[in-house]
């Protein structure tokens, strides 16, 4: 069976955040048999005048067999950040609207996915109660986006969460009932029912995803460092452990996420 391939792993210089460097995650990828994944850049407003697209890039020399998303700064222009993304190798920009504090719909973001898909940049979304405006950021505004912008790969992070979910199904239904390309499910800290209760689905929600939305378009992802080496062996055991047929498990733990990035699994 292919190892694993994860997705959703925020990474920092140590300036930054000493305890979410590729190195501390790395260390902990080895220990738990994970041989790639994708790094997150930091947002701009947690490195306050860095390049955080230009970092991530250059560790990606350094860890082979990792990949990059780049992150957007609101202050400023969409297009010229998204295709400097591009031209830097990264494959898909972060998109947190409640954290960075924009819309999903206003005009500037809907600049950067018309960029994003004519460059094949995917589209991974934070949907989940996370402060901020909840008519900013609530996944309905997203079946918008996938009318609008047909080929743009989309991976909804948490599925809106245990408040949101059904909402997340249905964007995601409704443009697969448009044969359009699909949305994938991102199942990053949605198994911890005590620590993390807002963005939690269990197991049980986790199966009602692989019915709705199809085991072939649901995606693990560590949330590191905000999830620690043992909640992500956790997470690891709770998904095993539910009995899924083999390929499907293999599938949510990096065949999914690698079909999408076009990468051969080792």
């Amino acid at each position: 069976m292919p190892g694993l391939f994860v997705n959703h792993v925020h990474v920092f210089p140590a300036r930054v955040r000493r305890d979410g460097t590729p190195e501390t995650f790395a260390e902990i990828a080895a220990a738990l048999g994970i041989q790639g994944a994708v790094f997150f850049a930091p947002f701009s407003y947690q490195w306050p005048n860095g390049d955080p697209n230009g970092w991530l890039s250059r560790q990606l020399y350094r860890f082979r067999g990792y990949v990059g998303y780049g992150t957007l700064d609101p202050e400023k222009p969409a297009r010229d950040q998204v295709m400097r993304i591009s031209d830097l190798g990264l494959r898909g920009i972060k998109i947190h609207g409640p954290a960075q504090h924009f819309p999903l719909n206003c005009d500037w973001i809907m600049d950067a996915y018309e960029q994003m898909e004519r460059v094949g940049l995917v589209a991974d979304f934070h949907l989940g109660v996370h402060g901020y405006r909840l008519k900013d950021y609530h996944p309905l505004l997203l079946d918008e986006v996938a009318h609008r912008f047909p080929e743009l790969s989309m991976i909804f992070e948490h599925m809106g969460g245990w408040h949101f979910v059904r909402d997340a199904v249905a964007v995601a239904a409704n443009r697969q009932a448009n044969n359009e390309e699909p949305i994938y499910a991102g199942i990053a800290s949605v198994l911890d029912r005590e620590r993390i209760p807002g963005w939690y689905l269990g197991p049980e929600g986790v199966a009602d995803l692989a019915w709705q939305v199809g085991a072939d378009r649901l995606i693990y992802g560590t949330d590191f460092p905000y999830n620690s080496a043992e909640n992500i062996a956790s997470d690891l055991a709770i998904i095993r452990g539910m009995g899924l047929v083999p390929s499907a498990e293999a599938a949510i733990l990096g065949g999914n996420l690698r079909k999408l990035l076009g990468l051969h699994a080792r």
